[in-house]
């Protein structure tokens, strides 16, 4: 996938980049969902990790087997490249979803998909500091203003003190895990100059989600899963929203500069929000719009020419 000239085509990035941001948006209440239809609990710690590893674990195990039938090799040839694809699964996959799937039983889905969506605009900051073919500019930097002006405005609630229900618990780790996406971001394009991307997000979501199981056993949910027919289902979902979705977003990080395709991270509470309120009759509230004109005009600045 990392050599294909459809991804390489800017005509087409736009579609693919906002392709991969519906299926992430609309995977915050699926989880949410899967949380009750499986019966687990707000206060599960064990039993929301374990849901994350038997998605990603699945998920990486998918790609892996893609990426087997249509031959891709994985280009891995030394121990160096062993120790980024463990780092990237234990950083983009394992700390990254701990953190989300925590985060979200505290936090209501669209509260958590605008917090997440600072790990895009962190990606861009870093990326300008540290990639040459990625410097900052006016642009840029008013693209990031806007988007942060965003996620603080989430936090405003009229008549009450100003960020009065934060808690480390819900939103601290949903921001824990925005840091694990620009991270993520950074060493998926390392990982993809030393090897085939697709092998790589198949191997790293396998690491990552065996390290959630092991994490799983460690901290042990509460009660058994109960399995019904449409439980089963947003699980399945859940697991092919990540291999696709995955897939290709870290095929376009090692096409483009990083900036460019980071920047639609802010396309996921303008989405989320939409889901979240057709699938859990969540509350549309003011902060939310004012947060999704903010980080829509933020994308057009950064991307304008």
């Amino acid at each position: 996938m990392k050599n294909s000239s459809i991804l390489q085509d800017n005509r087409f990035k736009v579609f693919f980049a906002v392709f991969v941001m519906i299926g992430w948006s609309l995977a915050y209440p699926l989880i949410k969902l899967g949380y009750q239809e499986f019966q687990i609990e707000g206060t599960d710690l064990g039993g929301k990790i374990l849901f994350a590893g038997v998605r990603f674990f699945c998920a990486g195990t998918a790609v892996t087997l893609y990426c087997h039938f249509k031959k891709i090799r994985s280009n891995i040839s030394d121990s160096g490249d062993i120790a980024w694809l463990v780092l990237l699964g234990i950083v983009n996959t394992a700390l990254h979803y701990m953190f989300a799937y925590i985060g979200l039983g505290y936090n209501s889905s669209a509260r958590s998909t605008i917090l997440d969506s600072m790990g895009g605009f962190i990606l861009i900051l870093l990326s300008t500091l540290i990639f040459p073919d990625d410097r900052m500019n006016w642009r840029k930097a008013l693209g990031i203003i806007l988007g942060i002006a965003g996620i603080i405005s989430i936090n405003i609630q009229p008549g009450a003190d100003f960020f009065s229900d934060i808690t480390f618990m819900g939103d601290g780790m949903i921001l824990l895990n925005a840091c694990c996406t620009a991270f993520g971001g950074l060493i998926t394009r390392v990982v993809s100059r030393r090897m085939d991307i697709t092998r790589a997000t198949g191997y790293s979501m396998q690491i990552g989600g065996a390290l959630l199981l092991l994490t799983a056993l460690v901290f042990r949910p509460r009660t058994a899963w109960v399995f019904t027919a449409k439980g089963i289902f947003i699980l399945l979902c859940l697991i092919t929203i990540s291999a696709v979705c995955f897939a290709i977003y870290n095929a376009l990080l090692s096409c483009h500069p990083i900036s460019q395709i980071a920047i639609y991270n802010a396309l996921i509470p303008v989405l989320g929000v939409i889901f979240a309120a057709l699938l859990l009759h969540e509350e549309l509230k003011v902060q939310y719009i004012i947060a999704v004109i903010l980080v829509a005009i933020g994308i057009h600045v950064v991307n304008s020419r």
